[in-house]
């Protein structure tokens, strides 16, 4: 899809969100444990509780939601086999509905996820655990999944299990390219939506020092996934505002000015105003405080800090973070990868034509405006071949690859074009 499209979607959320000063998220205490859903004022570092009263006990730190389509936020709450998905309206925080967890086909967890502001849906993980029986070794499993939170019932989109574990340090949606985004350890993953494939799986590399790269989130403003780098792991944690390749893993600084405050919340919770370009995660003061931190997505530097006060006495947790223009009415430019086939030609809004699909022994690449590079992988997203274009027609050699399923990415000055492939 063409670059100026992006340009466009962007603009568009930057002047209809621009007014928008206000961090949601959980407020929470414990011993007493109190779970309420409360706002932050980014103008005037106020923090107060929308709901009038308790709407759980505890919270899973693996997710949360916003949709200003139902006026909604989403999270999950411990107890029962699997847990319980809530709706907390924006208006009043009062409950809107509490719905038990519930995957058809066999019982999951929902893990890590996010609303999809392109088709209005809410993505995630099941994850489930297998026990040993017959001899075979316990593992675990993961699926791309969506949830209805009206009924809590778990949709599996992945067609197989796309990998055993993940880590609860952050998650991305990209809904432009429609690509949802998770970490094990040092793997960075990046999920066809569509159906539920894995799209890109890179290692992730720091060319100026690291070992991790945490609460990541995506900037509808400029199409990028922006985190914390982590330096070291032993206090004191050294750590950067940085920024992800996801298509080669390459993680880099923001700035060479290290984060002021580094303690932070390891959960996710992190979100990005794309109209100030600033983003927000909790950190802990000493010597019992907890506070909003806002770094500069420009510079990486800190320009705001709203300390978390309780008027209780107790320890009071602001966390679950969720802005609500972040990417707030963005559109898909990825064309669905579900459909095409039977041989037919595959053809791009830039006129951009691959033939045949299926795959033969010759695949063909055909565009109107000149092939920058194109790039060829596995459903495990593995590169199977890649180069770079001068001309408006490539040709490649494709009957020694094993038949399935592969993915074609071709770049050209409109923009940078994906196509579903079968051989």
């Amino acid at each position: 899809m063409k670059q100026l499209v992006f340009l466009f979607i962007a603009s568009i959320q930057l002047s209809i969100c621009a007014q928008t000063p206000l961090l949601y998220g959980l407020l929470r205490t414990s011993n007493p444990a109190s779970v309420k859903l409360g706002t932050l004022d980014l103008l005037t570092g106020n923090c107060t509780a929308l709901s009038p009263n308790d709407v759980a006990t505890s919270i899973n730190l693996t997710g949360a939601a916003l949709d200003l389509n139902t006026n909604n936020y989403f999270f999950i709450t411990q107890g029962g086999a699997n847990g319980s998905l809530l709706t907390i309206g924006l208006n009043d925080g009062l409950l809107v509905a509490q719905q038990a967890v519930n995957n058809p086909i066999a019982p999951s967890y929902f893990d890590n996820f996010r609303f999809n502001t392109a088709d209005s849906t809410l993505y995630g993980l099941a994850r489930r655990f297998v026990p040993a029986s017959g001899g075979q070794p316990s593992y675990g499993e993961l699926y791309f999944s969506s949830i209805d939170p009206s009924t809590g019932i778990i949709t599996q989109i992945s067609p197989q299990s796309i990998g055993d574990s993940y880590s609860i340090s952050g998650n991305a949606i990209d809904p432009h390219q429609m690509l949802y985004y998770y970490s094990k350890g040092t793997q960075f993953n990046g999920i066809d939506m569509y159906n539920g494939q894995v799209y890109t799986a890179q290692t992730l590399s720091f060319p100026e020092g690291g070992m991790y790269f945490d609460n990541y989130t995506y900037n509808c403003a400029d199409t990028t996934i922006y985190g914390i780098i982590r330096v070291t792991t032993t206090p004191p944690v050294t750590a950067y505002l940085g920024k992800i390749n996801p298509t080669t893993g390459v993680v880099t600084r923001i700035a060479q000015t290290p984060l002021q405050y580094t303690t932070y919340s390891v959960n996710g919770s992190s979100t990005i105003d794309p109209a100030t370009g600033i983003y927000y995660y909790v950190t802990s003061t000493p010597p019992n405080g907890v506070a909003v931190v806002g770094i500069s997505l420009a510079t990486g530097t800190l320009v705001s800090l709203n300390p978390i006060t309780s008027t209780t006495g107790l320890t009071t947790y602001f966390d679950m973070l969720r802005h609500p223009s972040d990417c707030y009415a963005a559109e898909p430019v990825r064309p669905s990868t579900i459909d095409g086939g039977a041989g037919l030609v595959t053809t791009f809004l830039s006129q951009t034509k691959v033939y045949p699909n299926p795959i033969l022994d010759q695949l063909h690449i055909e565009s109107e405006v000149v092939i920058k590079a194109y790039a060829l992988r596995d459903a495990q997203g593995k590169m199977i071949i890649e180069g770079q274009g001068k001309n408006k027609l490539i040709q490649l050699s494709l009957g020694q690859i094993p038949n399935g399923v592969y993915f074609l990415e071709i770049q050209t000055e409109s923009g940078i074009e994906s196509v579903k492939l079968v051989k």
